[in-house]
C-alpha cells in the first residue's frame, strides 16, 4: 500500500507542475493587465477633468504603456488557460485561441494607438483625450471578443 500511495504522488507531481504553470502564466497575464489599466485610469482622470491635466504625468503613462504593449505576451497566452481549462481563475474565453489572427490584429491596432498617445500625450489634454479613444477602442474590441465577465 504504501508503495502505491508513493507512486500515485510521483506520478501527481508533473501535473501539479503544469497546472501551476498554466495558473502562473493566467496570474502574469492578469498582472500585465492590470499594468495597463493603471496607465489608462491615469489618462482616463485626465480627459474626465477629476485631476488637473499634467503633461509629464500625461507623457509618463504614455510611455510606459508603450513598453507594455511591446512586452512579448506568448508565456502569459499558453494553450490550456481558457477560462474552461481554469475555471475561477481565467477569464479568457477559449475563442481567443482559436481566432489569433484577429486577436493578434487587435493586439497591433492596439500597438499603433499606443505610439500615437506617445507622440501626443504631453501636448495637451485636448490631444491626449483623443489619443485615449483610439486605445480604449482597442481595450473594447479585445474585451468583448475575449474576456469572460467576472463573477
Amino acid at each position: 500500500m504504501r508503495k502505491f500511495i508513493i507512486a500515485a504522488i510521483a506520478l501527481s507531481l508533473p501535473t501539479l507542475a503544469i497546472a501551476d504553470a498554466a495558473t502562473d502564466a493566467v496570474k502574469a497575464r492578469q498582472a500585465h493587465m492590470k499594468s495597463y489599466g493603471k496607465q489608462m485610469g491615469t489618462f482616463a482622470a485626465m480627459a474626465k477633468g477629476e485631476v488637473e491635466y499634467d503633461a509629464a504625468a500625461a507623457q509618463a503613462a504614455a510611455d510606459e504603456l508603450g513598453k507594455l504593449v511591446m512586452v512579448d505576451q506568448s508565456a502569459f497566452w499558453l494553450p490550456g488557460t481558457s477560462m474552461d481549462d481554469l475555471p475561477g481563475v481565467s477569464y479568457a474565453k477559449p475563442a481567443f485561441w482559436s481566432e489569433m489572427d484577429k486577436a493578434g490584429a487587435i493586439g497591433k491596432e492596439m500597438v499603433a494607438a499606443v505610439a500615437a498617445m506617445q507622440e501626443v500625450a504631453g501636448s495637451g489634454k485636448g490631444e491626449m483625450a483623443q489619443a485615449l479613444g483610439g486605445i480604449g477602442k482597442n481595450c473594447q474590441a479585445c474585451h468583448k471578443a475575449y474576456q469572460a465577465k467576472k463573477d
